[in-house]
């Protein structure tokens, strides 16, 4: 194993621990190994005394402090300068350190330097949102309104009962208003409020957009605030009293009474602002609590950021259901109004083809009727009856004609008023006895055809 003090390679050959126990030893060597491994001896050892962290973490000073071996073997290693060469390498590491005066309160303080600046910058941003969110809350027109009409929604529903006429409601009843359902139990309070402010109050619906710094706001713990300036305090406390240990150096690379006297003067500083930051933040946060009626001895200002910040949200969620029943509902009212139009287009189409359509004449009235006639009479069905009807009725005609024409000898091409006087002589006697019969039996055939023609239309329907 080699390694560096003093500017000069040191080789060991000793792998097991004289003082130092192997597990102390061991401790060492992984720090060693990992992440002090490409930094010399000397290099630390001027680091240290120097005070200067620019190449050492708060984790790698911390491991430090928590690998470093007792302050009895610590004695123990600095009377072995002479057999340097035989101790292990943790052990030369832990002797390069023992001749660092005070060491341990020299890391301590390094690691408070380090991260007070970290923690000033997280403290800073918190402090600042808590007391925006407090300004917000108190000045916002637009999430008063929004209460109000909780209240008199509450009062509207509550009428008649103990509750009617309440003049407040404590601020977590907003994360209840989703459990109060409506009678369909898909929509509940917040969807009723949301629609409300919408409908009839749009310019207060965007009410979270006066509270900005809220979601930040209910993060932070005050808890958590109080116990890191408290660490604060204490460390800048014990550095005051470090650096009376430090009015002299110990050799000419030690400027640890100089370097730390600055911060500290600095880091008083910022405490103080820190401080009065941190009172003005709790003075903010009792007079909003108290401004919505709670009680800031009861109610911690976490517990009442996340109620509001929870009504927001919720009710940002219901907006967002709202809009989207609204699409449903009208998505199911385009399917039943296209069901209704079918309905009516079949109820059209069932109609035509009961009815019988009248034709382009305007004939066909009481087509039914004959048909109904000629069905109860058979004549729909006996064709064969109407056509020898119809022959019987031509074959006489035919028979007077030539009866006729052989009685008075000439030929047909008479002159008119003869060829009338003889046809009626001719056809005086039978067209007396056959012309009703003749008309009957058309009128007959003309309804046996409408019969025909309608038995075709309800065949075709």
């Amino acid at each position: 194993d080699v390694h560096y003090f003093e500017g000069e390679a040191v080789v060991s050959t000793q792998s097991t621990g004289k003082v130092i126990d192997p597990k102390a030893s061991q401790n060492l060597g992984i720090l060693l190994n990992s992440s002090l491994k490409n930094l010399p001896f000397d290099e630390l050892r001027r680091l240290i005394l120097s005070c200067d962290d620019s190449s050492l973490s708060p984790s790698v000073m911390e491991s430090l402090l928590r690998f470093l071996p007792s302050s009895e073997d610590m004695g123990s290693l600095r009377q072995l300068k002479d057999e340097y060469e035989e101790l292990c390498v943790a052990e030369q590491f832990a002797f390069m350190l023992s001749n660092i005066p005070r060491i341990e309160p020299r890391l301590q303080a390094m690691v408070f330097k380090k991260k007070f600046f970290e923690e000033a910058r997280e403290i800073k941003p918190d402090l600042t949102y808590v007391i925006a969110a407090c300004e917000e809350l108190k000045t916002s027109e637009k999430f008063g309104k929004c209460l109000e009409l909780i209240l008199l929604i509450g009062n509207y529903m509550n009428a008649g009962s103990r509750n009617a006429g309440t003049y407040g409601f404590k601020l977590n009843f907003l994360t209840k208003l989703q459990n109060t359902k409506a009678s369909d139990n898909r929509t509940n309070m917040l969807h009723f409020l949301a629609n409300t402010l919408e409908q009839r109050y749009p310019q207060w619906i965007n009410f979270k957009d006066d509270l900005k710094n809220l979601e930040k706001a209910r993060r932070v713990s005050d808890d958590q605030l109080s116990k890191q300036l408290r660490g604060m305090k204490k460390s800048l406390t014990n550095l005051k009293k470090e650096l009376e240990f430090h009015k002299t150096p110990d050799s000419i690379d030690d400027r640890f009474g100089t370097e730390m006297q600055a911060f500290l003067d600095y880091a008083n500083e910022e405490y103080d602002k820190l401080e009065a930051t941190y009172a003005n933040m709790g003075k903010c946060v009792t007079e909003i609590i108290s401004f919505y009626g709670e009680d800031p001895k009861k109610t911690n200002a976490e517990d009442f950021f996340s109620d509001i910040v929870t009504f927001c949200n919720d009710f940002e969620a219901a907006r967002v259901e709202n809009a989207k029943l609204k699409e449903a509902k009208k998505r199911e009212e385009k399917q039943k109004e296209l069901k209704e139009k079918e309905k009516r287009r079949k109820e059209q189409k069932d109609k035509e083809r009961k009815d019988f359509i009248i034709d382009e004449q305007g004939e066909g009235e009481g087509v039914l009727d004959d048909l109904m006639d000629a069905l109860r009479s058979g004549t729909a069905y006996n064709r064969d009856n109407r056509r020898k009807n119809n022959r019987r009725t031509e074959t006489t005609k035919q028979r007077g004609l030539q009866r006729g024409r052989s009685q008075t000898g000439q030929s047909p091409r008479v002159n008119k008023s003869s060829t009338d006087s003889d046809l009626n002589d001719i056809l005086n006697t039978p067209t007396t006895r056959s012309a009703p019969r003749s008309r009957a039996r058309g009128d007959q055939q003309r309804s046996e055809s409408k019969a025909s023609e309608a038995l075709q239309r309800v065949k075709a329907l």
